[in-house]
């Protein structure tokens, strides 16, 4: 069994996977399925989403009453039968998120990454056309929310400050969430009002949004960054090349005479976590 985190982790390095840069033919996910339950679901054009699913919670090696699948109206059959659906507005990280289109049979399914209230953030396959990707979602598309069941504490964002973090540079929500509780900004686990990166990446960094005004995580480490000389950018909020470099500096990742280091890599995330899980910054 495991975590909400373990699944989550796993789906958001999946980010940016499409079927139509997939050298082989269908996607991995119907390829993977295809080996105990047919070679229809290994060819091209076959949906996805509950594939995908499915192979990331066989991954991190938890169950789920029905799953694997390919089918989204009998995982929520079989899900219900076990007792698994939760109120739609308690939808926690690491819950199955059914959504139905038109009224009919249900349409898609994904993962909650993280309950904003008013909407939610996922991770779908089989989405913008064909790909993994985060999505924001309103409620009145929400059929029903399942909840596999999780090892340890629950996909809550509550007490995300406590506990100590695993070192594998997977920057995630509670990776994010323990920096914002350390720098005293709200907590929410996700660094909010991103641009879409151009000649850089950020592979390792796995919880963020975009749209907005940039987050307020990122403008308390540029003044703090600022103040120490090594980042030259603006206090916008945005975790531009720049801001990435200067990360690389704060932690020693990198020396002066070596730049620019501008991708969010899992070394970064591995420093970031170390110093996290020693209660500073």
């Amino acid at each position: 069994m495991a975590t909400a985190n373990d699944v989550l982790r796993i789906a958001a390095g999946e980010l940016g996977y499409s079927r139509w840069a997939d050298p082989e033919p269908g996607t991995k996910y119907g390829r993977w399925y295809a080996q105990s339950h047919g070679s229809y679901f290994g060819t091209s054009g076959v949906p996805f989403c509950a594939m995908f699913a499915s192979w990331c919670l066989d991954r991190a090696g938890q169950s789920f009453p029905g799953m694997p699948a390919a089918y989204v109206p009998y995982i929520l059959r079989d899900g219900r039968n076990a007792g698994r659906q939760v109120t739609t507005r308690s939808a926690q990280p690491g819950d199955l998120i059914i959504f139905n289109w038109d009224g009919g049979e249900v349409d898609h399914i994904g993962f909650v990454e993280i309950n904003r209230g008013s909407y939610v953030q996922t991770i779908e396959g089989n989405t913008n056309n064909g790909a993994v990707a985060r999505r924001t979602r309103s409620w009145g598309t929400v059929a029903a929310i399942l909840r596999p069941a999780y090892t340890g504490a629950s996909g809550s964002l509550e007490g995300i400050g406590h506990g100590t973090l695993q070192v594998d540079g997977s920057c995630g929500p509670a990776t994010i969430g323990r920096w914002q509780q350390i720098l005293g900004t709200s907590v929410d686990g996700v660094i909010t009002g991103q641009v879409r990166p151009s000649g850089y990446a950020r592979p390792a960094l796995q919880s963020y949004a975009y749209g907005g005004d940039g987050s307020q995580l990122v403008r308390r480490t540029q003044e703090i960054l600022k103040n120490e000389g090594i980042y030259s950018g603006k206090v916008d909020g945005l975790a531009g090349p720049k801001y990435i470099d200067g990360l690389h500096r704060h932690l020693g990742v990198a020396t002066q005479n070596m730049k620019p280091w501008t991708n969010w890599g899992y070394g970064l995330g591995r420093a970031l976590q170390t110093r996290l899980n020693q209660g500073k910054f």
